[in-house]
Protein backbone atom coordinates (compact mmCIF):
# COMPACT_ATOMS: atom_id res chain seq x y z
CA UNK A 1 0.00 0.00 0.00
CA UNK A 2 0.85 3.25 -0.73
CA UNK A 3 2.36 5.17 2.53
CA UNK A 4 1.98 9.19 3.16
CA UNK A 5 3.15 11.03 6.48
CA UNK A 6 0.91 14.34 8.12
CA UNK A 7 3.31 15.91 10.44
CA UNK A 8 2.03 16.48 14.10
CA UNK A 9 -0.32 19.50 13.88
CA UNK A 10 1.48 22.27 16.46
CA UNK A 11 -0.47 24.23 18.60
CA UNK A 12 -1.50 27.57 17.13
CA UNK A 13 -2.11 30.27 19.97
CA UNK A 14 -3.97 33.19 18.64
CA UNK A 15 -3.66 37.02 20.36
CA UNK A 16 -6.41 39.73 19.96
CA UNK A 17 -4.90 42.96 19.80
CA UNK A 18 -7.81 45.17 21.58
CA UNK A 19 -7.46 49.37 20.89
CA UNK A 20 -9.29 52.57 21.01
CA UNK A 21 -9.74 55.24 18.83
CA UNK A 22 -9.03 58.47 19.49
CA UNK A 23 -11.04 60.30 16.86
CA UNK A 24 -13.71 62.88 17.86
CA UNK A 25 -15.32 62.35 14.85
CA UNK A 26 -18.88 61.52 15.88
CA UNK A 27 -20.42 58.42 14.92
CA UNK A 28 -23.51 58.65 12.41
CA UNK A 29 -26.22 56.76 12.32
CA UNK A 30 -26.53 53.74 9.79
CA UNK A 31 -29.02 55.29 6.96
CA UNK A 32 -29.51 51.66 6.04
CA UNK A 33 -30.55 49.98 9.18
CA UNK A 34 -31.12 45.91 9.14
CA UNK A 35 -33.12 43.60 11.62
CA UNK A 36 -30.83 42.26 13.90
CA UNK A 37 -29.63 38.28 13.03
CA UNK A 38 -30.74 35.81 14.59
CA UNK A 39 -28.50 33.99 16.65
CA UNK A 40 -27.95 29.82 16.50
CA UNK A 41 -29.01 28.14 19.21
CA UNK A 42 -31.50 26.29 21.63
CA UNK A 43 -35.05 25.74 19.94
CA UNK A 44 -37.87 27.30 22.43
CA UNK A 45 -38.39 23.63 23.61
CA UNK A 46 -38.60 24.55 27.19
CA UNK A 47 -35.87 22.88 28.49
CA UNK A 48 -32.80 24.28 30.53
CA UNK A 49 -29.55 25.07 28.42
CA UNK A 50 -27.54 21.77 28.76
CA UNK A 51 -24.59 21.59 30.89
CA UNK A 52 -21.23 20.88 29.91
CA UNK A 53 -19.99 19.55 33.52
CA UNK A 54 -23.25 17.87 34.48
CA UNK A 55 -25.38 14.79 32.62
CA UNK A 56 -29.24 15.34 32.40
CA UNK A 57 -30.75 13.55 34.83
CA UNK A 58 -32.26 10.64 32.37
CA UNK A 59 -29.84 11.68 29.97
CA UNK A 60 -28.87 7.65 30.10
CA UNK A 61 -32.37 6.91 28.42
CA UNK A 62 -30.97 8.01 24.75
CA UNK A 63 -34.97 7.41 23.64
CA UNK A 64 -36.30 8.42 26.81
CA UNK A 65 -39.66 6.06 26.69
CA UNK A 66 -38.58 4.49 23.53
CA UNK A 67 -35.57 3.15 25.03
CA UNK A 68 -34.36 -0.43 24.82
CA UNK A 69 -32.13 -1.88 28.11
CA UNK A 70 -31.15 -4.94 25.89
CA UNK A 71 -27.19 -4.65 25.18
CA UNK A 72 -26.21 -7.58 23.12
CA UNK A 73 -26.17 -8.13 19.27
CA UNK A 74 -29.91 -7.50 18.92
CA UNK A 75 -29.28 -4.20 20.75
CA UNK A 76 -30.75 -2.25 17.72
CA UNK A 77 -33.83 -4.80 17.15
CA UNK A 78 -35.86 -3.80 19.97
CA UNK A 79 -39.67 -2.52 19.74
CA UNK A 80 -40.64 0.40 21.51
CA UNK A 81 -41.40 -0.56 25.02
CA UNK A 82 -44.91 1.24 24.97
CA UNK A 83 -46.12 -0.61 22.74
CA UNK A 84 -45.65 -4.59 23.77
CA UNK A 85 -49.11 -4.64 25.50
CA UNK A 86 -50.94 -3.31 22.69
CA UNK A 87 -51.42 -6.70 20.97
CA UNK A 88 -52.29 -5.16 17.79
CA UNK A 89 -49.41 -2.85 17.67
CA UNK A 90 -47.32 -5.21 18.86
CA UNK A 91 -47.93 -7.55 15.85
CA UNK A 92 -47.88 -4.64 13.45
CA UNK A 93 -44.64 -4.22 14.66
CA UNK A 94 -43.80 -8.33 14.37
CA UNK A 95 -45.10 -8.31 11.22
CA UNK A 96 -42.68 -5.12 10.04
CA UNK A 97 -39.75 -6.89 11.14
CA UNK A 98 -41.00 -10.56 9.37
CA UNK A 99 -41.53 -8.19 5.78
CA UNK A 100 -37.99 -6.56 6.54
CA UNK A 101 -35.86 -9.74 7.31
CA UNK A 102 -37.51 -11.09 3.46
CA UNK A 103 -37.26 -10.92 0.14
CA UNK A 104 -40.51 -10.70 -2.28
CA UNK A 105 -41.55 -11.64 -5.33
CA UNK A 106 -41.07 -9.31 -8.69
CA UNK A 107 -37.57 -8.33 -7.12
CA UNK A 108 -35.32 -6.74 -9.82
CA UNK A 109 -34.46 -6.98 -12.68
CA UNK A 110 -31.20 -4.89 -10.78
CA UNK A 111 -30.92 -4.98 -6.68
CA UNK A 112 -28.20 -4.33 -3.98
CA UNK A 113 -29.68 -7.16 -2.14
CA UNK A 114 -32.63 -9.03 -1.88
CA UNK A 115 -34.17 -7.98 1.71
CA UNK A 116 -34.00 -4.84 3.85
CA UNK A 117 -31.75 -6.89 6.76
CA UNK A 118 -29.38 -8.17 4.24
CA UNK A 119 -28.21 -4.35 4.10
CA UNK A 120 -29.06 -2.83 7.47
CA UNK A 121 -27.45 -5.94 9.49
CA UNK A 122 -29.20 -6.65 12.76
CA UNK A 123 -30.94 -2.96 12.14
CA UNK A 124 -27.68 -1.89 12.33
CA UNK A 125 -24.89 -0.71 9.82
CA UNK A 126 -23.57 -2.54 6.73
CA UNK A 127 -19.88 -3.19 6.14
CA UNK A 128 -17.48 -3.12 3.80
CA UNK A 129 -16.20 -6.25 1.26
CA UNK A 130 -13.06 -7.84 3.17
CA UNK A 131 -11.38 -7.81 0.10
CA UNK A 132 -11.60 -6.73 -3.69
CA UNK A 133 -13.06 -10.30 -4.76
CA UNK A 134 -15.89 -10.06 -2.67
CA UNK A 135 -19.08 -8.44 -4.25
CA UNK A 136 -20.74 -5.75 -2.06
CA UNK A 137 -23.83 -6.37 -0.16
CA UNK A 138 -24.52 -3.72 2.10
CA UNK A 139 -22.90 -1.02 0.54
CA UNK A 140 -23.14 0.53 -2.83
CA UNK A 141 -22.07 3.82 -4.82
CA UNK A 142 -24.47 6.59 -6.03
CA UNK A 143 -23.73 7.75 -9.64
CA UNK A 144 -24.15 11.14 -11.43
CA UNK A 145 -22.77 13.54 -13.87
CA UNK A 146 -20.64 16.56 -12.57
CA UNK A 147 -24.20 18.58 -11.68
CA UNK A 148 -25.68 15.61 -9.70
CA UNK A 149 -28.21 14.82 -12.70
CA UNK A 150 -28.31 10.90 -13.02
CA UNK A 151 -26.23 8.74 -15.55
CA UNK A 152 -28.18 7.98 -18.70
CA UNK A 153 -27.39 4.69 -18.69
CA UNK A 154 -26.52 3.61 -14.64
CA UNK A 155 -29.37 6.10 -13.13
CA UNK A 156 -28.41 7.29 -9.80
CA UNK A 157 -27.46 3.98 -8.12
CA UNK A 158 -25.15 1.16 -9.45
CA UNK A 159 -26.65 -2.11 -8.72
CA UNK A 160 -24.51 -5.12 -8.19
CA UNK A 161 -26.82 -7.94 -8.88
CA UNK A 162 -29.20 -8.37 -11.71
CA UNK A 163 -32.01 -11.27 -11.76
CA UNK A 164 -30.53 -14.23 -14.46
CA UNK A 165 -32.30 -17.31 -14.97
CA UNK A 166 -29.32 -19.86 -13.62
CA UNK A 167 -28.45 -17.59 -11.35
CA UNK A 168 -30.25 -17.53 -7.95
CA UNK A 169 -28.65 -15.51 -6.10
CA UNK A 170 -28.52 -12.85 -8.90
CA UNK A 171 -25.64 -12.08 -11.51
CA UNK A 172 -22.80 -10.61 -10.91
CA UNK A 173 -22.11 -7.90 -13.55
CA UNK A 174 -20.39 -9.06 -16.93
CA UNK A 175 -18.49 -6.45 -19.35
CA UNK A 176 -21.16 -5.69 -21.89
CA UNK A 177 -23.15 -8.44 -20.99
CA UNK A 178 -26.25 -7.06 -20.64
CA UNK A 179 -25.46 -5.25 -24.43
CA UNK A 180 -23.71 -8.50 -26.46
CA UNK A 181 -26.24 -11.07 -24.55
CA UNK A 182 -29.35 -8.98 -23.69
CA UNK A 183 -29.29 -10.22 -20.29
CA UNK A 184 -30.48 -8.23 -17.37
CA UNK A 185 -27.24 -8.79 -15.70
CA UNK A 186 -25.63 -6.70 -12.42
CA UNK A 187 -24.93 -2.98 -13.40
CA UNK A 188 -20.96 -2.94 -12.54
CA UNK A 189 -18.70 -4.45 -10.44
CA UNK A 190 -17.42 -1.66 -7.75
CA UNK A 191 -14.18 -2.59 -4.84
CA UNK A 192 -12.51 -0.45 -2.95
CA UNK A 193 -8.69 -0.51 -2.22
CA UNK A 194 -6.94 2.10 0.56
CA UNK A 195 -3.59 3.30 0.99
CA UNK A 196 -2.39 4.31 4.29
CA UNK A 197 -1.60 7.53 5.61
CA UNK A 198 0.79 7.99 8.91
CA UNK A 199 0.01 10.85 11.15
CA UNK A 200 0.69 11.64 14.86
CA UNK A 201 -0.90 13.45 17.69
CA UNK A 202 0.76 15.99 19.69
CA UNK A 203 2.46 13.84 22.24
CA UNK A 204 4.11 11.83 19.37
CA UNK A 205 1.48 8.95 19.48
CA UNK A 206 1.18 7.58 16.13
CA UNK A 207 -1.67 6.26 13.99
CA UNK A 208 -2.60 4.98 10.48
CA UNK A 209 -5.94 5.92 8.57
CA UNK A 210 -7.29 4.46 5.38
CA UNK A 211 -7.80 6.62 2.40
CA UNK A 212 -10.27 4.80 0.46
CA UNK A 213 -9.49 4.20 -4.05
CA UNK A 214 -12.54 3.32 -5.05
CA UNK A 215 -12.67 1.50 -8.53
CA UNK A 216 -14.79 0.42 -10.91
CA UNK A 217 -15.40 -2.38 -13.57
CA UNK A 218 -17.23 -4.97 -15.93
CA UNK A 219 -20.23 -2.53 -16.99
CA UNK A 220 -22.25 -4.70 -18.01
CA UNK A 221 -24.44 -1.42 -20.28
CA UNK A 222 -21.64 0.28 -21.86
CA UNK A 223 -19.90 3.30 -20.52
CA UNK A 224 -20.29 5.71 -17.54
CA UNK A 225 -21.10 9.36 -19.08
CA UNK A 226 -18.10 11.96 -19.20
CA UNK A 227 -18.25 13.70 -16.25
CA UNK A 228 -18.67 10.78 -14.00
CA UNK A 229 -19.33 11.18 -9.82
CA UNK A 230 -19.21 8.31 -7.42
CA UNK A 231 -20.24 8.45 -3.99
CA UNK A 232 -20.12 5.39 -1.69
CA UNK A 233 -22.93 4.66 1.18
CA UNK A 234 -22.51 1.62 3.58
CA UNK A 235 -26.06 0.85 5.07
CA UNK A 236 -26.56 3.19 8.05
CA UNK A 237 -28.75 1.67 11.40
CA UNK A 238 -32.03 2.49 11.37
CA UNK A 239 -33.38 2.29 15.13
CA UNK A 240 -34.64 5.65 16.50
CA UNK A 241 -35.81 6.61 13.00
CA UNK A 242 -38.94 7.33 14.29
CA UNK A 243 -38.16 9.63 17.23
CA UNK A 244 -35.95 11.96 14.56
CA UNK A 245 -38.69 12.30 12.53
CA UNK A 246 -41.05 13.48 15.14
CA UNK A 247 -38.85 16.81 16.14
CA UNK A 248 -40.34 19.76 15.00
CA UNK A 249 -38.85 21.55 12.25
CA UNK A 250 -38.40 24.73 13.70
CA UNK A 251 -36.49 23.25 16.57
CA UNK A 252 -34.08 21.69 14.27
CA UNK A 253 -33.32 24.72 11.95
CA UNK A 254 -32.80 26.77 15.14
CA UNK A 255 -29.73 25.07 14.95
CA UNK A 256 -28.70 26.04 11.32
CA UNK A 257 -25.87 29.09 10.63
CA UNK A 258 -25.53 29.12 7.21
CA UNK A 259 -23.68 32.23 6.88
CA UNK A 260 -22.19 31.35 10.60
CA UNK A 261 -22.80 34.60 12.35
CA UNK A 262 -21.57 33.33 15.13
CA UNK A 263 -18.44 33.12 14.25
CA UNK A 264 -17.34 29.41 15.40
CA UNK A 265 -16.40 27.92 12.34
CA UNK A 266 -19.65 26.22 12.33
CA UNK A 267 -21.67 26.39 9.64
CA UNK A 268 -25.17 23.55 9.79
CA UNK A 269 -27.77 24.31 6.55
CA UNK A 270 -31.06 22.84 6.62
CA UNK A 271 -32.87 21.95 3.22
CA UNK A 272 -36.45 21.32 2.16
CA UNK A 273 -37.92 18.93 -0.09
CA UNK A 274 -41.09 17.29 -1.83
CA UNK A 275 -42.85 14.70 0.25
CA UNK A 276 -44.22 12.86 -2.93
CA UNK A 277 -47.61 11.32 -1.04
CA UNK A 278 -48.58 14.59 0.54
CA UNK A 279 -46.69 17.03 -1.90
CA UNK A 280 -45.89 19.18 0.56
CA UNK A 281 -42.46 20.57 1.72
CA UNK A 282 -41.12 19.55 4.30
CA UNK A 283 -37.51 19.71 5.85
CA UNK A 284 -35.09 17.04 4.74
CA UNK A 285 -33.63 14.63 7.77
CA UNK A 286 -32.66 11.09 6.53
CA UNK A 287 -30.07 10.08 4.37
CA UNK A 288 -26.49 11.02 3.90
CA UNK A 289 -26.54 14.06 2.19
CA UNK A 290 -30.48 15.10 3.52
CA UNK A 291 -32.39 13.79 0.47
CA UNK A 292 -35.65 12.68 2.29
CA UNK A 293 -38.05 14.34 4.77
CA UNK A 294 -39.79 11.01 6.04
CA UNK A 295 -39.21 7.57 6.85
CA UNK A 296 -41.97 6.18 4.44
CA UNK A 297 -39.84 8.51 2.03
CA UNK A 298 -37.07 6.64 2.34
CA UNK A 299 -37.59 2.86 3.19
CA UNK A 300 -39.54 3.04 -0.23
CA UNK A 301 -37.01 4.31 -2.07
CA UNK A 302 -34.67 2.37 -0.65
CA UNK A 303 -36.75 -0.77 -1.64
CA UNK A 304 -36.77 0.44 -5.25
CA UNK A 305 -32.93 1.21 -5.27
CA UNK A 306 -31.74 -1.38 -3.08
CA UNK A 307 -34.16 -4.26 -4.18
CA UNK A 308 -35.53 -3.29 -6.75
CA UNK A 309 -39.38 -3.87 -5.63
CA UNK A 310 -42.35 -1.35 -6.77
CA UNK A 311 -44.45 0.12 -4.15
CA UNK A 312 -46.99 2.62 -3.88
CA UNK A 313 -44.66 5.76 -3.87
CA UNK A 314 -41.84 4.55 -5.89
CA UNK A 315 -43.64 2.54 -9.05
CA UNK A 316 -40.67 2.73 -11.81
CA UNK A 317 -38.56 -0.47 -12.33
CA UNK A 318 -34.97 0.49 -11.06
CA UNK A 319 -34.64 0.14 -15.21
CA UNK A 320 -33.42 3.59 -17.35
CA UNK A 321 -34.70 3.54 -20.50
CA UNK A 322 -31.37 2.65 -22.42
CA UNK A 323 -31.43 -0.46 -20.15
CA UNK A 324 -32.94 -2.92 -22.58
CA UNK A 325 -32.40 -6.07 -21.41
CA UNK A 326 -33.47 -4.86 -17.90
CA UNK A 327 -36.70 -3.52 -19.05
CA UNK A 328 -37.36 -6.54 -21.19
CA UNK A 329 -36.82 -8.58 -17.88
CA UNK A 330 -39.19 -6.61 -15.73
CA UNK A 331 -41.76 -7.42 -18.51
CA UNK A 332 -41.36 -10.72 -17.40
CA UNK A 333 -42.38 -10.40 -13.77
CA UNK A 334 -45.37 -11.47 -12.36
CA UNK A 335 -46.49 -8.84 -10.06
CA UNK A 336 -48.32 -9.34 -7.09
CA UNK A 337 -50.74 -6.56 -6.66
CA UNK A 338 -53.54 -5.83 -8.97
CA UNK A 339 -52.18 -2.22 -9.66
CA UNK A 340 -48.75 -4.01 -11.02
CA UNK A 341 -46.91 -3.10 -7.62
CA UNK A 342 -44.16 -5.70 -6.41
CA UNK A 343 -44.98 -4.62 -2.75
CA UNK A 344 -48.63 -4.08 -1.75
CA UNK A 345 -49.93 -0.93 0.92
CA UNK A 346 -50.19 -3.04 3.35
CA UNK A 347 -46.38 -4.33 3.63
CA UNK A 348 -45.33 -0.94 2.98
CA UNK A 349 -46.88 0.43 5.60
CA UNK A 350 -46.16 -2.24 8.51
CA UNK A 351 -42.45 -1.98 7.58
CA UNK A 352 -42.60 1.72 7.76
CA UNK A 353 -44.36 1.25 11.50
CA UNK A 354 -41.89 -1.10 12.41
CA UNK A 355 -38.95 1.14 11.23
CA UNK A 356 -40.23 3.55 13.09
CA UNK A 357 -40.88 1.66 16.18
CA UNK A 358 -37.10 0.70 16.68
CA UNK A 359 -36.06 1.72 20.10
CA UNK A 360 -32.76 2.81 21.16
CA UNK A 361 -30.59 1.38 23.23
CA UNK A 362 -29.76 2.76 27.02
CA UNK A 363 -26.53 4.34 27.62
CA UNK A 364 -23.43 2.58 29.23
CA UNK A 365 -21.48 3.93 32.08
CA UNK A 366 -24.41 4.84 34.43
CA UNK A 367 -25.51 3.26 37.61
CA UNK A 368 -29.35 3.52 37.53
CA UNK A 369 -29.03 2.36 41.23
CA UNK A 370 -26.74 5.39 42.55
CA UNK A 371 -27.71 7.68 39.84
CA UNK A 372 -23.92 8.23 39.42
CA UNK A 373 -22.38 8.39 35.76
CA UNK A 374 -18.42 6.73 35.61
CA UNK A 375 -16.17 9.66 36.07
CA UNK A 376 -14.17 8.96 32.35
CA UNK A 377 -17.81 8.81 30.73
CA UNK A 378 -18.24 12.32 32.14
CA UNK A 379 -15.14 14.01 31.87
CA UNK A 380 -15.14 12.25 28.48
CA UNK A 381 -18.52 14.29 27.64
CA UNK A 382 -17.05 18.01 29.40
CA UNK A 383 -14.02 17.67 26.74
CA UNK A 384 -16.87 16.96 24.38
CA UNK A 385 -18.54 19.92 25.04
CA UNK A 386 -15.39 22.11 24.85
CA UNK A 387 -14.01 20.78 21.80
CA UNK A 388 -17.40 22.28 20.26
CA UNK A 389 -17.92 18.63 18.82
CA UNK A 390 -21.87 19.23 20.15
CA UNK A 391 -21.94 22.33 17.85
CA UNK A 392 -23.00 19.64 14.77
CA UNK A 393 -23.86 16.89 17.48
CA UNK A 394 -26.13 18.34 19.16
CA UNK A 395 -26.70 16.39 22.30
CA UNK A 396 -30.57 16.77 23.20
CA UNK A 397 -34.06 17.02 21.38
CA UNK A 398 -37.50 16.86 22.33
CA UNK A 399 -40.75 15.40 19.92
CA UNK A 400 -44.07 16.65 20.18
CA UNK A 401 -46.76 14.87 18.72
CA UNK A 402 -45.89 11.89 16.15
CA UNK A 403 -47.82 12.20 12.87
CA UNK A 404 -49.74 9.14 11.72
CA UNK A 405 -48.49 7.54 8.41
CA UNK A 406 -49.03 9.11 5.44
CA UNK A 407 -50.88 5.97 4.37
CA UNK A 408 -53.04 5.87 7.15
CA UNK A 409 -53.31 3.27 10.09
CA UNK A 410 -51.44 -0.17 9.28
CA UNK A 411 -53.33 -3.00 11.22
CA UNK A 412 -52.63 -7.11 10.71
CA UNK A 413 -55.36 -7.03 7.77
CA UNK A 414 -55.04 -4.11 5.76
CA UNK A 415 -54.40 -0.08 6.23
CA UNK A 416 -57.42 1.73 7.61
CA UNK A 417 -58.22 5.25 6.12
CA UNK A 418 -57.76 6.72 9.45
CA UNK A 419 -54.71 8.43 10.72
CA UNK A 420 -53.53 8.49 14.26
CA UNK A 421 -50.66 10.48 15.84
CA UNK A 422 -48.54 7.79 17.29
CA UNK A 423 -48.71 8.50 21.00
CA UNK A 424 -45.10 6.21 22.00
CA UNK A 425 -43.24 8.59 19.91
CA UNK A 426 -44.33 11.54 21.02
CA UNK A 427 -43.16 14.25 23.77
CA UNK A 428 -40.21 12.76 24.25
CA UNK A 429 -37.01 14.17 25.67
CA UNK A 430 -34.04 12.62 23.42
CA UNK A 431 -30.27 12.11 23.04
CA UNK A 432 -29.50 11.82 19.47
CA UNK A 433 -26.67 13.74 18.80
CA UNK A 434 -27.11 15.07 15.50
CA UNK A 435 -28.46 18.24 14.47
CA UNK A 436 -29.72 16.56 10.92
CA UNK A 437 -28.41 19.69 8.98
CA UNK A 438 -25.79 19.41 6.36
CA UNK A 439 -22.24 20.90 6.92
CA UNK A 440 -19.27 21.13 4.71
CA UNK A 441 -16.67 18.64 5.61
CA UNK A 442 -14.02 19.67 3.23
CA UNK A 443 -11.98 17.82 0.98
CA UNK A 444 -11.49 17.31 -2.76
CA UNK A 445 -12.22 14.50 -5.62
CA UNK A 446 -9.60 14.44 -8.74
CA UNK A 447 -10.93 13.39 -11.70
CA UNK A 448 -12.29 10.26 -12.11
CA UNK A 449 -9.72 8.29 -14.25
CA UNK A 450 -9.51 5.56 -16.56
CA UNK A 451 -7.01 2.96 -15.48
CA UNK A 452 -5.38 -1.18 -15.62
CA UNK A 453 -5.51 -2.93 -12.20
CA UNK A 454 -1.65 -1.74 -12.10
CA UNK A 455 -2.57 1.87 -12.73
CA UNK A 456 -1.33 2.82 -16.43
CA UNK A 457 -3.66 5.00 -18.23
CA UNK A 458 -6.05 3.32 -20.55
CA UNK A 459 -9.18 4.55 -23.13
CA UNK A 460 -11.52 1.74 -23.02
CA UNK A 461 -11.92 -2.11 -23.18
CA UNK A 462 -12.47 -4.69 -20.47
CA UNK A 463 -9.24 -4.32 -18.85
CA UNK A 464 -10.02 -0.54 -18.42
CA UNK A 465 -11.55 0.61 -14.56
CA UNK A 466 -12.74 3.20 -13.76
CA UNK A 467 -10.99 4.77 -10.61
CA UNK A 468 -11.57 7.68 -8.12
CA UNK A 469 -9.40 9.40 -5.57
CA UNK A 470 -10.57 11.91 -2.83
CA UNK A 471 -8.93 13.36 -0.09
CA UNK A 472 -10.96 14.30 2.94
CA UNK A 473 -14.41 13.00 2.84
CA UNK A 474 -15.19 14.76 -0.39
CA UNK A 475 -16.85 12.43 -2.62
CA UNK A 476 -17.06 15.34 -5.21
CA UNK A 477 -21.00 14.54 -6.36
CA UNK A 478 -23.68 17.16 -5.77
CA UNK A 479 -27.10 15.04 -4.63
CA UNK A 480 -30.63 16.49 -4.08
CA UNK A 481 -29.19 20.14 -2.66
CA UNK A 482 -25.95 18.96 -1.05
CA UNK A 483 -22.61 19.42 -2.63
CA UNK A 484 -19.77 17.47 -3.13
CA UNK A 485 -18.46 17.92 0.49
CA UNK A 486 -21.37 18.09 2.14
CA UNK A 487 -22.49 15.46 4.51
CA UNK A 488 -25.87 15.25 7.09
CA UNK A 489 -24.22 15.10 10.57
CA UNK A 490 -25.29 11.45 11.75
CA UNK A 491 -27.16 10.30 15.27
CA UNK A 492 -24.61 8.90 17.72
CA UNK A 493 -26.58 6.91 19.47
CA UNK A 494 -25.75 3.45 19.98
CA UNK A 495 -22.21 4.37 18.76
CA UNK A 496 -20.78 2.23 21.14
CA UNK A 497 -22.30 -1.21 20.19
CA UNK A 498 -22.05 -0.72 16.56
CA UNK A 499 -19.33 -3.34 16.49
CA UNK A 500 -21.23 -5.41 19.22
CA UNK A 501 -24.19 -5.58 16.71
CA UNK A 502 -21.83 -6.48 13.76
CA UNK A 503 -18.59 -7.45 14.36
CA UNK A 504 -17.32 -6.47 10.99
CA UNK A 505 -18.99 -2.53 10.98
CA UNK A 506 -16.81 0.11 10.78
CA UNK A 507 -17.60 3.96 10.57
CA UNK A 508 -18.33 7.35 8.34
CA UNK A 509 -20.50 6.97 5.04
CA UNK A 510 -18.16 4.84 3.44
CA UNK A 511 -16.91 2.70 6.15
CA UNK A 512 -13.75 3.43 6.03
CA UNK A 513 -12.90 4.20 9.31
CA UNK A 514 -11.94 0.99 11.83
CA UNK A 515 -12.22 3.08 14.68
CA UNK A 516 -14.21 5.91 16.83
CA UNK A 517 -10.65 7.45 16.88
CA UNK A 518 -10.19 6.88 13.28
CA UNK A 519 -13.20 8.59 12.31
CA UNK A 520 -12.64 11.70 14.64
CA UNK A 521 -9.06 11.99 12.81
CA UNK A 522 -11.18 12.06 9.14
CA UNK A 523 -13.05 14.88 10.29
CA UNK A 524 -12.20 18.16 8.17
CA UNK A 525 -14.08 21.57 6.93
CA UNK A 526 -16.37 22.72 9.57
CA UNK A 527 -15.04 20.57 12.15
CA UNK A 528 -11.38 20.97 11.34
CA UNK A 529 -11.26 22.72 14.68
CA UNK A 530 -12.73 19.84 16.64
CA UNK A 531 -10.56 17.48 14.96
CA UNK A 532 -7.62 19.48 15.63
CA UNK A 533 -9.05 19.80 19.12
CA UNK A 534 -8.43 15.79 19.04
CA UNK A 535 -5.20 15.91 18.20
CA UNK A 536 -3.78 18.30 20.65
CA UNK A 537 -5.46 16.30 23.54
CA UNK A 538 -3.37 14.37 25.91
CA UNK A 539 -3.28 10.53 25.98
CA UNK A 540 -5.74 10.45 29.02
CA UNK A 541 -8.08 12.97 27.61
CA UNK A 542 -8.73 10.90 24.69
CA UNK A 543 -8.93 7.91 26.12
CA UNK A 544 -11.84 9.84 28.12
CA UNK A 545 -13.43 11.37 25.02
CA UNK A 546 -13.39 7.67 23.19
CA UNK A 547 -14.85 6.17 26.60
CA UNK A 548 -17.88 8.88 26.29
CA UNK A 549 -18.42 7.85 23.12
CA UNK A 550 -18.42 4.55 23.47
CA UNK A 551 -20.87 5.35 26.28
CA UNK A 552 -23.93 6.16 23.58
Amino acid sequence: MKQYFIPAIATLLLFGCGGSSSSSTPTQPDPDPKPPVAMPGQPEDGLPALSAETPDLNEHLSGAEVTTKVQNEDAFSQSAPKIRSDFELDGVFKSGDHLFRTSHKGQGPLFNNPTCQGCHIKDGRGQVPRDPSEPMISMFLRISDSAGQPDPIYGDQLQTFGVVAGHPLGALPKHNGALNEGLAYGEAYAFVEYETIQGQFSDGETYQLRKPVYKVKDLAYGDFNSSVRLSPRVSPSVFGVGLLEAIPESYITSYADPDDVDNDGVSGRAVYVTEPISNQTKLARFGYKAVTASVLQQISGAYRGDMGVTNLVNRDEPCTERQLACLDQAALEQDIEQDGLDLSKLDLAQVEFYNRLLAVPKRRGYDEQTGLWQAEVVAGRKLFFEANCKACHVPRHKTLEAAPSLLGDANLLDVADTFTPIQALSNQVIYPYTDLLLHDMGGSCQAISRETQTGEACQQGEQCLWVQRCDGLADDRPEGQASGTEWKTPPLWGLGLVKEVNANATFLHDGRARTISEAILWHGGEAKQAQQAYLNMSKAQRIQLITFLESL
